[in-house]
């Protein structure tokens, strides 16, 4: 059986905010680029870790 990690909702914020960070973006610019161009391979793993966390902010709210 795979561990359970318990994570706050102000730890998901915060990664939140360092990933954005890291790509230099705003969560509206990053949603602009999605929307224009291809992702580069940054950008594309920023996009599946911000799934993932707003997955797991909606499932917290």
């Amino acid at each position: 059986m795979a561990p359970v990690i318990d994570v706050t909702r102000e730890e998901l914020l915060a990664r939140r905010a360092d990933i954005l960070h890291r790509i230099e973006l705003s969560e509206e610019e990053f949603e602009a680029v999605r929307a224009t161009r291809s992702l580069s391979s940054e950008e594309w793993e920023a996009k599946e870790e911000l799934e993932e966390i707003s997955f797991l902010l909606g499932a917290d709210s």
